[in-house]
Order: C-alpha cells, then sequence, then structure tokens
C-alpha cells in the first residue's frame, strides 16, 4: 500500500457526468501536498459511475466508490469519510472551481495552527451578479471550536463544507444527518463543537457556482430537513452551553436561519393547501418576540420586517416573496 496522503478530497456525485471528469481532472493538478481523490457514486442514473470508474483506472490517486442505492449526500460523505485514509478531510463539488492551490494553503493553515478545522475565504458566482464573499470571517487566526459555532450561528461563518478543512479524526466522532437538504450545515456545526482550535486562512480556496434556478422558488420540499436542522443546531448549542438556548444570538439563528426558511419553504406552493396550514400553524407557533427582538438587535432590518410579516399574515409573507421571486 501506498504512504497515506496528507489530504482526501471527497467529491459525492449524483447524476454528475456533465461535470465529473472536468472536476477530478482540475483536482489532479492540486499543487503541493499528497493527496487521494474519494469519488462516490450515489446511485446516479446517468453515465457518472461509468465516468468514475475509468477515472479510477487511469490514475493511481484517485478512489472511487459505487453505492447501490441512492442515500442522499450525507450517507455518501459518510461512507467517503470511513474509507479515506489521509490526515485531513476536503469535502468539493462536482460543478464548483477552485485554485490550483486550495489544498497546500488549507494544509498549511491546518498544521502551522494544529488546527482540527480550517475555515478560509470563498466566493459566490451567480449568472449576471459580480462575485461576492461568503460570510465574514474573523479578523483573529485562531478561534476554539465554541467561539466557530458563535460564529455560525450570527451567519459570520457559513455551514459551507467545501471552503473548510476538517481533520478526518474529527469527523469521526459526528453524526452525518440523513437530511436531504443542509446536512453540510449540520456536519459543520457538530464539527465545530468537537474542534479544539479553528484556523482562520484570508485566502479564497473555493468558487461556488450557483447555477439558474437554484435562487428561486423551485418548490423543492424542505420541511423535513430544515426541522432536522434545526434539532441539530440546539443540540450543539446545548452541548457548549446549555444556557446558550437564551441567548440572543442562538435566537437570531433560529429566527434567520431556521423558522424564516421554513416558512419560506411552506408558502412556496410545493405542498398542497392542508399541508401547507398544517406547516404555517406549526411555524407561527414557534415564532415569539424573542425572535423579533434577536433580529432587531443584530439591526437585520429587512428580516425583522419579513419576520414580523410572516408572523402577522403568512399569505402576505407568501404573496411579498412570489412577487420577489423567493430572493428575499
Amino acid at each position: 500500500m501506498t504512504p497515506a496522503p496528507a489530504v482526501s478530497v471527497v467529491l459525492p456525485c449524483y447524476n454528475e457526468a456533465e461535470y465529473a471528469q472536468s472536476a477530478v481532472e482540475r483536482l489532479l493538478t492540486q499543487e503541493g501536498p499528497s493527496i487521494e481523490l474519494v469519488l462516490v457514486d450515489d446511485a446516479s442514473q446517468d453515465d457518472t459511475a461509468a465516468i468514475l470508474t475509468r477515472l479510477a483506472d487511469e490514475h493511481e490517486s484517485v478512489r472511487v466508490i459505487l453505492l447501490p442505492e441512492n442515500g442522499g449526500v450525507a450517507a455518501a460523505r459518510e461512507t467517503a469519510v470511513r474509507e479515506a485514509r489521509g490526515d485531513y478531510i476536503w469535502f468539493v463539488d462536482a460543478d464548483d472551481e477552485w485554485p490550483t492551490d486550495a489544498v497546500a494553503a488549507l494544509l498549511k493553515a491546518a498544521t502551522e495552527a494544529e488546527a482540527d478545522i480550517v475555515c478560509a475565504s470563498a466566493q459566490v458566482v451567480s449568472e449576471n451578479q459580480p462575485p461576492r464573499a461568503v460570510g465574514k470571517l474573523p479578523a483573529t487566526a485562531t478561534i476554539t471550536g465554541a467561539e466557530a459555532l458563535r460564529e455560525l450561528l450570527i451567519g459570520d461563518l457559513t455551514g459551507h463544507l467545501w471552503n473548510k478543512l476538517f481533520r478526518r479524526a474529527l469527523l469521526g466522532r459526528i453524526t452525518f444527518t440523513r437530511i436531504r437538504q443542509h446536512s453540510d450545515q449540520a456536519m459543520v456545526a457538530q464539527a465545530f463543537v468537537e474542534a479544539r482550535t479553528v484556523a482562520i486562512l484570508h485566502q479564497d480556496v473555493y468558487t461556488y457556482r450557483l447555477r439558474g434556478g437554484s435562487i428561486i422558488r423551485s418548490g423543492s420540499r424542505r420541511a423535513d430537513s430544515l426541522r432536522g436542522l434545526g434539532e441539530v443546531v440546539a443540540q450543539c448549542v446545548a452541548r457548549v452551553d446549555v444556557t446558550a438556548l437564551r441567548h440572543p444570538d442562538y435566537r437570531y439563528y433560529r429566527a434567520r436561519y431556521n423558522l424564516l426558511s421554513r416558512l419560506k419553504d411552506a408558502t412556496s406552493g410545493a405542498y398542497p393547501p392542508a399541508e401547507r396550514k398544517t406547516l404555517v400553524r406549526e411555524i407561527r407557533g414557534e415564532m415569539s418576540l424573542s425572535g423579533v427582538m434577536a433580529l432587531a438587535r443584530k439591526k437585520d432590518a429587512v428580516r425583522l420586517a419579513l419576520y414580523s410579516l410572516g408572523w402577522a399574515s403568512p399569505r402576505g409573507y407568501g404573496i411579498l416573496l412570489d412577487r420577489a421571486g423567493g430572493r428575499l
């Protein structure tokens, strides 16, 4: 067996025949430390499995795992981590981009700080829009895992996986939450709780491409995923400090990232009237004055207005989001 690589790059794929080969070829040009590519096909219905298998045959540093049934991206990532050999793990998506020194920069930051996680700068690019930064990194070189969790709650550190490097041993202590959407944020929250040191890297390591249709109200049903994510984050906050569940930062997260997201989903037109009514009633029952106060404290005027409107008039809220194309 060849020596263990420094970093395992995990690429989960489902129907990625259009992008898979290009992604692997670009990953193979990474400079610096030794890497392995762990490719997971999640029972794709196109030619993805054949493409990944051929690439693994052609390149010694490429390994492929073919899952017999589609289990979702969380299960695919868990399988890859279990099979990975690198000390650190970097997760990527097939249709995005990254510089050739991304792995080297991430690993250097991790090594210098003896960090369990590295959080780096990244950009989002969407059609006809200039690139914009992902989140807002702390100014300090390192923070604790508990501090990183707080930064996640207020939205400065995001729940994306691709701008982070994780110690593989740490990922062995988290639960890969089986939710169809937002499982990445659930993983990040749990990882922060487990981390002692989180390094901050002010260097772009990733470009996330927001493709057509992904920012509009596409009709996806996210109620179960958002509810499950909310439960995971609450458990993570309580593990750090159970009293933090009453802290304005957690209440801000709950108002902005959970309740408003759930209300947006419930009023999206994806549900039949009876189910929609049940979901809206459930969400409004969880809304409270503490959420209003948390949004006001953060001076988040837009979401304060949306939260207040959604609480008072879900129908009016739904009409407003429809007119805005779901972009608020």
